[in-house]
C-alpha cells in the first residue's frame, strides 16, 4: 500500500503554496521518499520573494530545501536527486559555487535546464530525498 502525506515547513512564511495560493504542496513524503516542489527564492523573515543575484537567489532556496528536508525529518544529506531551473545559463558556474557548499561530498543527481521564471526570478530548484 502506498503511503503518502504533505510535508510544510516549520516556518509558516515558507509555504509559498499557501501564501501565494498556488495549487500545489511544498513537499510530499510516499514511501520512503521526500519530495520537494520547485522553490524560488523565498525570504523565510517576510515570506515574499527575494530577487537578488543568481548566486543568492540559489543561496536562499538551498537554505529554504535544507528548512523543508528538516521539516520533513531528512536532511541535505538524504537528497537523491535535483533540478535546477535557471534562467541564464552563463551564471552556472556561480551557481555552482554555492552548490557545493550544500553538497560537498558525493553530490545527488542533478539536471539543469534553462528557462524563463515568472516575477523576475533568476533560479528555482527542486529535490527528491530519502527520509
Amino acid at each position: 500500500m502506498t503511503t503518502r502525506s504533505v510535508i510544510t515547513p516549520r516556518n509558516d512564511l515558507l509555504n509559498i503554496s499557501k501564501h501565494f495560493k498556488i495549487p500545489h504542496s511544498p513537499g510530499i513524503r510516499a514511501n520512503g521518499f521526500i519530495f520537494l516542489s520547485g522553490m524560488i527564492s523565498i525570504d523565510p523573515v517576510t515570506g515574499q520573494r527575494k530577487k537578488g543575484t543568481i548566486n543568492e537567489e540559489a543561496e536562499q532556496i538551498l537554505q529554504n530545501m535544507k528548512h523543508m528536508l528538516e521539516s520533513a525529518g531528512s536532511s541535505m544529506e538524504k537528497v537523491v536527486r535535483v533540478l535546477v531551473m535557471i534562467t541564464d545559463i552563463e551564471q552556472w558556474a556561480g551557481m555552482n559555487e554555492i552548490y557545493r557548499t550544500y553538497f560537498p561530498h558525493q553530490p545527488p543527481a542533478r539536471s539543469a535546464i534553462g528557462v524563463q521564471l515568472n516575477n523576475g526570478m533568476k533560479i528555482e530548484m527542486e529535490a527528491t530525498a530519502l527520509e
